[in-house]
């Protein structure tokens, strides 16, 4: 496994996403929900990968109680770098702010079985944007008081990374991808880098995009075909095979902490953290190449939302 060096942690470049262990999750999920115990072996197998980074959140169904009924099984006592969110807070006042935030941490706590949560995430960036400093006040108390270790923010491309890097916060979450070149070159990701916050990257396939061949695609996605064409040239060109030109451009990009990928079987563990290790650091003229192909994509090809209605 390969592993990053930040905030006195040395983090696994996977960090495994586990919405799909709490409810049934994601348009390509032919399985379900996995039952308790293969939940366990999944969790199980990630932690024999070297996996040491764990994201879920309070309404992922019931993945905190997973979490941290395999936590009480394992007999290595260490705690992986679990990451949990809250959403749905209550902004009328710093008073009912702080027991929104309260009762939710008390709640992933219970869950989760721990003392202390290793990473408060606020799950919509909005929750942070229209209380800004409130928040940053609730998130200091939380930390002087020992119930979380860091704070953090999830965000999409679309909202204002100036902001996220003058939160104040340890780590922030955000989509991004190999056709997704406008918080790069707007400078959105050099301003988090800069101020030392951790990135964990979400998204990293774009809905299996990236699997799909040119020809394959349905008729209602046609517009992706040019982009989808000129990402298959590369994988040809660099001999990369699409998950690992894809993890591998991610992991070129300077401060970039780890990648969330969800897996709803043992074996896509191993497949993951295999592909993660296969990755290489992409050079200057690669970057460049990337750049030129791709820093003026349809922007329906970023946003799966449109994808089946573009056309219409």
């Amino acid at each position: 496994m390969k592993y990053q060096c930040v905030k006195d942690l040395n983090l696994s470049a996977f960090s495994l996403g586990t919405v799909q262990l709490g409810m049934n999750y994601g348009i390509n999920n032919n399985s379900g929900k996995p039952s308790r115990e293969s939940a366990f072996a999944i969790l199980d197998k990630a932690m024999d990968t070297g996996v040491n980074s764990l994201d879920t959140a309070n309404d992922y169904g019931d993945a905190e109680v997973i979490i941290g009924e395999w936590l009480k099984t394992r007999k290595d006592k260490s705690t992986p770098l679990i990451t949990t969110k809250i959403s749905h807070l209550d902004h009328r006042s710093l008073a009912s702010l702080r027991r929104s935030v309260r009762e939710q941490v008390d709640g992933c706590k219970q869950r989760l079985g721990l003392k202390q949560l290793p990473v408060l995430m606020l799950h919509d960036f909005a929750d942070y944007d229209c209380d800004r400093e409130n928040m940053r006040l609730v998130f200091n108390e939380l930390k002087e008081s020992g119930d979380i270790r860091f704070s953090a923010i999830s965000a999409y491309s679309r909202h204002d990374y100036s902001v996220l890097a003058e939160s104040g916060v340890d780590a922030v979450q955000i989509p991004l991808n190999i056709f997704d070149w406008a918080q790069i070159d707007n400078g959105g990701i050099q301003k988090l880098s800069d101020k030392g916050i951790m990135i964990f990257v979400r998204s990293a396939f774009l809905q299996g995009l990236i699997f799909k061949q040119p020809e394959d695609l349905e008729s209602q996605m046609a517009f992706c075909k040019p982009a989808l064409t000129r990402f298959h040239a590369f994988c040809d060109e660099f001999r990369l095979s699409p998950a690992v030109l894809a993890m591998s451009f991610l992991m070129s990009l300077k401060g970039i902490t780890c990648l969330v990928l969800g897996c709803e079987k043992e074996e896509q563990v191993v497949i993951n953290a295999d592909l993660i290790n296969q990755t290489i650091q992409l050079n200057t003229d690669q970057m460049n190449s990337i750049h030129e192909a791709f820093c003026l994509v349809d922007p329906k090809v970023l946003n799966p939302g449109t994808w089946f209605n573009a056309a219409k």
